[in-house]
Formats: structure tokens, sequence, C-alpha cells
């Protein structure tokens, strides 16, 4: 595998970062993290400057701190696995840039350098995150610094200075001014300086990160807004190559941008959610999102017609609602001589719906709404005549006074400017109004009687005599009108019938297994009614009383219904058979004396099954089921490495009573549901690919067998070698793995050994016999099974 980036990646972060401005600098420092995390500032404290256009040799570096004195730098073993461990969070974290550290102290020209104050920095408070370039790495030979390199508090400026010998950059900042996250002038972890081409410092803080270009996205802040309204969104994104929104509803006007509009549905409500997501030069992907709540809108409650008469003051339109919307109309005012539509529109930021005032012009004809018909009894005292209509027209009446010894005609004239026409009164004059009751009443006998009304349906009061009706034998009963209603007697005929009782069965005993019978809503004799329950219920015991409906006269029933428990058949419910063993007979009789049939009626010994029991009727007994179950003995195995071990297991073991591992129809290797294949290669010479077989039986009698291949049993494989030749780790050993080939290549991706079949060959030599350099390398193994296993081992040569 290659490492070595094949293209430009852009480096975006606060639109700080540029070329030189002038080719012929040497270097030029761009980023300081001034406030490192950890309890030890000084180990972790980090530079970022970059190479000019000639290549730079690390062994003319000095540094000029701002605090404490340049210790040179280190690189070996430790330096090469905090690397590695930093390379790893980098691919975790979705980026495809690496850290690099400089071959015989060369940094090529334009290199982007990284310079750490420590080779004990702790690189889980230091990610490098997804960044999308290489960049070569730097530590210093520090163990321990009290206090850092640089200044977190405090007033002033510091200075920092880097030098090659032939060429020096130099770069100042104001620890007062120095952020935290939020963006205040508070010093902080992750505290960093940019410097931009002309050496001005911004100040930022994207918490305990190195000072490299971030990936990160926020999509804005939680919103409130109305249905159908558009909201401006505001996000914010580092080292993205790309950006897009996406919701479930509504639409943006530019999905790709990060200051998009966002127009919401005239339909929406509760909650909608908008995502952003970035999209890194390396592919990676991280999203945000915002929630927008949905405002309930309001409708402006000014009403919604007007009637004008042409040339009448119309009224003024007012620009607040009753219920506080404010807004304007148009057209802004109204023409009275002309019907038309005024539109309301609120004004923004109230969540309000506009409204329409539909206005009629009319050239006259309203009409004032009095009654136009009216009856009187010959001499009463008349009703005053009102001289406004219920809908506001003014005016007087021809005549003035109604005469309640005859009938005639009474003319209302509005007065004038009011737009309204005359309307007409026709008064009739009559001797008595009849009290319009029933003249009818059948009654049941017995029952408790009707009230009788003291006033009729059309408006007469009274008495009756007699006042309450006897349901007892038949009469006739006499309604006399209070004085002064005009009104003539009216006369009551009540007759008196006796009760039917319905002739349905008052008792009745069910098994609470069988079909439950129907309650007939007709009884023989035809009485309709309902039950109450309507549902005759079989587990338990109740009472249900029949109501006739109303007009039969006829009396209600009760139905007392007595549920007796079902017999159980106490057959056994389950049994276990082994495959094509003898099954027993199913019996037509249980031990507790319940016949009946079975079905299916004979037990299969080879499949699975459940059998009915059906008792023979009149037994007031419930069905049984009996579950018979089949062994089969298949047989399954697993294999893989668990805990750094090789093991094989018997799949579904609880199955099994027994169990016995032979190795290639040889020796017996195990009694138990595991075999430990690694543990074996301990006590035992295993040629791989070796073949197991497995043995099983049951306490039913049960047996069954299974083969399993093991091609080899790579599980642990070493971080790294020692070639001194101390006999301790001195060659990169699989032997019992079943290797059928290993390749090794070093930290740019080319490979430097390759050899088939392999045991403990390699000791860090290339495929020439050469000593490979002291660094990290990375595997491929390919197992005789056809798997492949990569990862990276060390060779470190201790004197």
């Amino acid at each position: 595998m290659n490492w070595k980036n094949t293209y430009t990646r852009l480096l975006l972060i606060f639109g700080l970062f540029a070329s030189f401005s002038s080719q012929s600098q040497c270097i030029q420092i761009e980023s300081i993290l001034v406030d490192a995390c950890g309890t030890q500032e000084g180990l972790n404290e980090m530079v970022r400057f970059k190479v000019g256009n000639a290549n730079l040799n690390t062994s003319n570096l000095s540094v000029d701190w701002p605090n404490n004195n340049w210790q040179g730098l280190l690189q070996n073993t430790v330096t090469a696995s905090k690397t590695a461990a930093l390379n790893a969070d980098i691919l975790d974290a979705g980026g495809c840039g690496q850290l690099l550290e400089p071959t015989n102290g060369l940094l090529p020209a334009n290199a982007n350098v990284i310079l750490v104050t420590s080779f004990n920095l702790d690189t889980p408070l230091n990610q490098f995150g997804a960044i999308t370039e290489d960049f070569y790495i730097l530590y210093q030979n520090n163990t321990t610094v009290t206090g850092g390199h640089f200044a977190n508090s405090g007033t002033g400026t510091r200075t920092l200075s880097i030098s090659f010998g032939s060429c020096t950059d130099t770069v100042t900042y104001d620890r007062a001014l120095l952020v935290n996250q939020s963006g205040a002038t508070v010093p902080a972890d992750g505290a960093t300086v940019l410097f931009a081409n002309n050496g001005t410092p911004t100040y930022i803080n994207n918490g305990c990160s190195a000072p490299v270009p971030p990936f990160t996205i926020h999509a804005g802040n939680n919103i409130t807004a109305c249905a159908g309204s558009t909201v401006n969104l505001n996000a914010q994104s580092q080292g993205a190559q790309s950006t897009q929104w996406s919701a479930t509803q509504g639409s943006f006007s530019n999905t790709a941008s990060l200051t998009s509009n966002y127009t919401l549905p005239l339909q929406a409500n509760g909650t909608i959610t908008l995502t952003l997501t970035a999209t890194n030069a390396c592919g990676a992907t991280i999203s945000d999102t915002v929630t927008i709540t949905v405002s309930t809108s309001v409708t402006p409650n000014f009403q919604t017609s007007l009637s004008l008469c042409n040339g009448q003051a119309a009224p003024n339109l007012a620009n607040v609602s009753p219920n506080g919307i404010s807004g304007s109309w148009n057209p802004s005012t109204i023409n009275n001589t002309q019907s038309g539509n005024y539109v309301f529109t609120p004004n923004a930021g109230q969540c309000a719906n506009p409204v329409t005032l539909s206005v009629t012009v009319s050239n006259g004809g309203i009409v004032p709404n009095f009654a136009t018909q009216l009856s009187v009894c010959a001499g009463s005292t008349p009703p005053v005549l009102a001289t406004t209509s219920p809908n506001g027209i003014s005016g007087t009446w021809n005549p003035s006074v109604i005469n309640t010894n005859t009938s005639g005609s009474y003319v209302f004239t509005p007065n004038v400017g009011q737009c309204a026409v005359p309307v007409t009164l026709s008064v009739t004059v009559s001797n008595g109004i009849i009290p319009n009751f029933a003249t009818q009443l059948t009654v049941c006998s017995g029952t408790t009687p009707p009230v009788l009304a003291t006033t009729s349906p059309n408006g007469i009061s009274g008495t009756w005599n007699p006042s309450t009706i006897n349901t007892n034998t038949n009469a006739t009963y006499i309604f006399t009108p209070n004085s002064g209603q005009c009104a003539q007697n009216a006369t009551l005929t009540v007759n008196v019938v006796s009760q039917i009782v319905p002739d349905f069965e008052t008792n009745l005993t069910i098994c609470a297994s069988s079909t439950i019978p129907v309650l007939a809503t007709t009884s023989p004799n035809g009485i309709s009614g309902s039950w109450n329950p309507s549902v005759i219920n079989a587990s338990q015991s109740d009472s249900y009383i029949f109501t006739p409906n109303a007009g039969q006269c006829a009396t209600s029933v009760t139905l007392t219904v007595t549920v007796t428990t079902p017999i159980i058949p106490d057959f056994e419910t389950q049994f276990t058979l082994c495959n094509g063993s003898p099954a027993p007979i199913l019996q037509t009789v249980s031990p507790n004396g319940i016949t009946g049939s079975w079905t299916p009626s004979v037990i299969s010994s080879t499949q699975n099954a459940t059998y009915t029991f059906t008792p023979d009727t009149g037994q007031c007994a419930q069905t049984a089921s009996l579950s018979v179950s089949i062994t089969t003995l298949d047989v399954a195995i697993s294999q893989g490495c668990e805990n750094g071990s090789y093991m094989l297991h018997a799949n579904q073991e609880n199955q099994f009573d027994s169990f016995e591992w032979t190795l290639q129809n040889g020796p017996v290797v195990g009694n138990s549901a595991e075999l430990n294949v690694s543990g074996l290669t301990q006590t035992m010479t295993i040629d791989f690919p070796a073949t197991f077989q497995l043995s099983v039986s049951t306490n039913d009698g049960c047996n069954g067998t299974a083969p399993v291949t093991v091609n080899g049993i790579l599980c642990s494989i070493p971080k790294g070698i020692s070639p001194n030749g101390d006999s301790f780790n001195d060659s990169f050993d699989l032997t019992g793995f079943g290797v059928s080939e290993l390749k090794i290549y070093n930290r740019y991706g080319t490979e430097v050994y390759n050899r088939k079949n392999y045991t403990d060959q390699w000791h860090g030599q290339s495929d020439n016999g050469n000593d490979l350099p002291d660094a990290t390398y990375y595997y491929a193994i390919t197992t005789v099974g056809g798997n492949v296993k990569t990862g990276w081992v060390y060779v470190v040569r201790k004197s």
C-alpha cells in the first residue's frame, strides 16, 4: 500500500491559509498551539510551519522559544510509535493525509511541518482529526518543562523565532488576546494563534486538537418560524470540500450553500429538522442539524363582509385587528360607490394570515327586518310597534298603534338617508286559540303515568282536571287555559290496557367451553326488546334482563344462566422422541375418564408435530394438546479467534449430553463443547491444514458426527521484533499460523520483503538480505485458507 499523496488537497481554515508571498522565503510560521491540553503543557505544545521552494535539513534547525531553551530533535522508535498512533486516529476520523518523520533529517521543498515540544506528546489529548494532506512531524528531545514554552495568561507580546541557519522566520502574538472556544478573550485549553503571510496574528480555539485545519460543521442555532415563511440559514464549516442541506419537506434556495434560505411549507406544523452534511477531500462525511419549531398562525378577527348604500359614509379600515394583529389594507380606503374586496396583509413577524373584507354597495333596498305577520286575541292589550328594526333601520308606523278589534295592515316607513324600503305588518285578530295537545293516549295498566304538561306546544298555559292520569281506569281529562290568552279548552281521552309478559325461558345451564346461544330480541309471544347484558358470558354465571321496546305494554323478564366449568383431559402435554424410534399409541380415554379422538391419530417419529385431543360431545370437557419433539442431531461446528486463541465450538451445544474431539481419526483431544486448538499446539505437533472430528450423543441414545478443517490458527501477531541476536523476539514468528505468503512494506508503501510458505524467516532484512533500518513496517499475511490479515510491526535493534 502506498501512503504517499498523489494529488494536492485544498486546506481551508477561516480563510487564513495561503501560499508564500515570496518564494525566496525558506520557511513561514503558520500557527502556534499556545495553550495545550494536559497537566504538562510543555510536552504538548506545537508549531506549524511551511518549507519554501528548497529542501531543508533538520540538523540546521534551532528554535528561540518565548520560554525555555531549545533542546534539539529526537527521532527513534518512541517517536515512530507516537506517529503511528496519531496516524491511526487520523484514519479513524476519516482523513486521508498522514504524518511522516523525515528520512535522514530531510524536509522536502513546500512541505507542511508540525514541530512538537516533546516526544512525550499525549496523543489522545492532541488529535489531528481528518486531515487531507501529509504533514512532516518533528519532536523536540524534551522530557519535562516547567511552565511550557509559551505564555497563556497575562499581558504583553511573545515572540517565536525558527531558524535553519541561512534563513529565519519570526512571529509575535499578544497573549492578552488568546480566546476560549466561545471566542471570549480568556485563555483556555486549545488557544491557538494563526499567522498570515505578513505575520498578522488571528486568535482561535478549536479545543484539544493539533494546530492543523480541522474538519467541523455547525448548522446553526434552532429556529422558531411561521408556516410558509422563509428563514435565513448561516452555517459554518471547516475543512469541507462540499456541503449539502436536506429536509423531508420545504425548499432551499441553494442546497450547496452554507448561507442558504429555507422556505417552510404553508401547511407545516410541529417541528422540521434541517440536516447539513459536509464532505472533506477524503470523502469522509459529518453532519449537524437545525430544528425549526413551527408557530401556529393567527387570523386577524376583522369582519369579512359589509353592506353600504351608494354614497353612504364608509367606515375607516383599522390597521390593527381586535385580536391585536397589525398590518395594512389594499386598497387602503373603502370606495362607497362600488362593490369590491379589500385585503388585509399582516406585518412581518406576527405569524398571521391575510383576511379579505367583501364590501357590497347597493343603490337602495335594505329591508327592515320586522316580522310581517302577527295574530292577536280580540280585545287584548296590543304590542307596541318599535320605531327601529332589529337590523338598525329607524322610521314610523301608519297606523302607529295596533287595533285589537279588527284585522288590518300597518306600514313602516324608514327615515330618509338609510337606503331602506318600507315594510308591511299584517295583523290578524282572532276569537280563540286551540291548545294543540294530543287528544288520545293509551297507557299500560299499573305503569307510571306521563305528566300532564301545563303549557301546550303552541304556548297556551293552563290547568288539567283531573290533574294526574290514573293508569288503572279509562278516563277523560280537560285542559282549561289561563285567562288573557285568547284560547279554548282542550280534551284528552286516556285508554288503559293490561301488560303482556314475554314468554322466554327463565333458567339456562351451559358448559364454559360450549357454543354460546344467541339471546333472541323477540319473545315467542311476539314482544320485541333488548337484553342487558346483550351477549351471554360463557365464563361465569349471571342474570340477563329483557326490556321490551316502548309502546308494547309488556313487562321485563330475567334469565338466570348457570355456567359449569369444563373438565381438562389430564394427558401429558409434551415429550421428546429420537428420530426413527418407536412411537407410543395415543389413548382415546384420558386418565380422568374423558373420551374422545386425536388429530392426527398416530404419532410420527420422524418430524415435530402437535396432536389435538377433541372430547366427545356431551361431556363439558376441553380439548388437549400433545407436543412431540423429534431429535435429529444435526451437528455444526464454528471456528475462530477468541481472546488470542483459536477455538472450535459445537453449535447448539445445549442439545447434546456428551462430546468427543479427535485429530484426523487419531487420538482424542477434547471432551467438551469447545476445543482450544492454540492450546493443543503447546503440547503436540499439528500440521495445518488439519482435520478434527466431533462426535456427540444425547441421553436419549441419539448420536451424530461432523468434521471441520482448520487451515491455520492466526490469532496473535507480534507487534514488533528486536533482531539483535539475544534469542528474544529476533524474528517475526508466525509458526503454526498456516501462512502461505508474507509481504513487508516500508512506510512509503514499497515492498521490501516477500516469502512463500512463511514460518519465522524474517528478522528485519530486505529481499536481498540487507538489514532494514529501525522503523514501523506494514505487513500483509495470506493464510492457506485464503484469508488476508494486515497491520503494523516495528523493528528495533537494541544494543
